[in-house]
């Protein structure tokens, strides 16, 4: 992006790695795709929307209210979401993504100082439970594999939340 002038956000740069699945050649269109959708900048929100993928704060937001036992708030987040078009497969790959930099900060912190929501992951890994985290993160990824077989993506993401917040 340097050598060619065009303006990118890091934020924007790793979902585009992510998307692309450890594939240079996959990267490479994403990015190219990025820059017309974005009209020659590549920036976080326009990545996302072209992606489909999760604004992180729907994510902080449902772990907060599984962290205060607030079904409530859980259930608004996700109807939220619903709302939006989100790609619920998104949520549940970003909500493991979470818990995996949670138990990274609970295991080793000197780590999990570089990341970019450092504060956020800290202030997570001091409420909960190493086990409470490894079971949050073995309830997503199952929850994104058992996705196709789902009534539906909003509700396999309800479920998968609910059932989080019971055994918490």
């Amino acid at each position: 992006l340097t050598a060619e002038g065009i303006a990118g956000d890091p934020p924007a740069l790793a979902l585009i790695a992510r998307a692309a699945h450890g594939s240079m050649r996959d990267a490479l269109s994403l990015l190219d795709q990025a820059i017309a959708y974005g009209g020659g900048d590549v920036r976080d929100a326009v990545v996302r929307t072209m992606l489909g993928a999760v604004d992180t704060e729907y994510v902080y937001r449902i772990v907060d209210a599984l962290v205060a036992d607030d079904g409530p708030a859980l259930l608004a987040e996700v109807d939220a979401m619903a709302s939006r078009s989100v790609a619920f497969a998104s949520a549940l790959e970003d909500l493991a993504s979470l818990f995996h930099r949670i138990a990274v900060a609970q295991t080793v912190p000197q780590a999990a100082a570089a990341m970019d929501d450092a504060g956020r992951v800290d202030a997570l890994a001091a409420r909960l439970t190493p086990e409470m985290v490894q079971l949050a993160y073995q309830i997503c990824i199952q929850g994104r594999a058992d996705l196709p077989l789902a009534p539906d993506e909003a509700r396999a993401l309800t479920f998968a939340t609910l059932v989080i917040g019971n055994l918490w």
